[in-house]
């Protein structure tokens, strides 16, 4: 028998009298949905566009990004900013559901089909929502549509997802064990890739000398 991790009875502990209610996500939080930008109007360099392929459902990835110039456009692009801590969402495509946390320094911009929570922060913790949120792709995803071309409604969205709401301080205290398991997670990863690498690097290593006959003698 599993014996069971000493968090659990300190999460019981912790949340045994927390009066919680639930409330649909547009009570809690608002929504921007992004901007056409033209695709013959990408850039080089410029202002960097948040599209779809950029959200790996934890975080932003922007190593392959596609740019803008705000003087190309005369719509005003301050709704569709993104700051470091925002949280995004995929809307359609094979990514649907999936959610990314903004964490780089400089602002970019919400493509279309790009979502951004805007939490109403004196009852709801910005990282409170995203951990929940991480654990709603699947319910999202059927909200979408599922099948092959999920489609996500924001409307449908911030109606059918619903978050429970204990007090800011115990929202804060699950946002600090919960983020230690994402710090433990990436530190663990790290390791991993990089023992793989090693073993990557000693199976050619040996592969070379145990296949090049001819430097031990065996050539024909």
């Amino acid at each position: 028998m599993t014996q069971e991790p000493k968090i659990f009875p300190y999460i019981a502990r912790f949340l045994q009298g927390t009066e919680v209610v639930w409330k649909p996500l547009g009570e809690v939080a608002d929504f921007q949905n992004g901007f056409a930008f033209k695709s013959n109007l990408f850039r080089d360099d410029g202002e960097a566009i948040v599209r779809i392929t950029n959200i790996n459902g934890k975080s932003v990835d922007l190593s392959d990004v596609k740019y803008f110039s705000i003087s190309d456009y005369s719509t005003n692009m301050s709704p569709y900013k993104i700051n470091k801590g925002d949280i995004l969402i995929a809307m359609s495509g094979a990514t649907t559901g999936k959610v990314g946390f903004y964490d780089y320094e400089y602002t970019s911009y919400l493509n279309q089909r790009v979502g951004k929570f805007i939490p109403k922060t004196h009852i709801l913790n910005n990282r409170y929502l995203y951990h929940y949120l991480l654990s709603k792709v699947e319910e999202i995803y059927i909200i979408a549509g599922g099948g092959a071309q999920p489609n996500l409604s924001s409307n449908k969205l911030m109606e059918k997802i619903q978050i429970p709401l204990p007090p800011l301080s115990v929202q804060q205290e699950i946002v600090c064990i919960l983020d230690k398991f994402t710090q433990l997670e990436a530190e663990l990863e790290a390791e991993l890739e990089a023992e793989l690498d090693c073993r990557k690097r000693q199976y050619e290593h040996y592969r070379n000398k145990l296949l090049t006959f001819s430097e031990i003698g065996g050539g024909y």
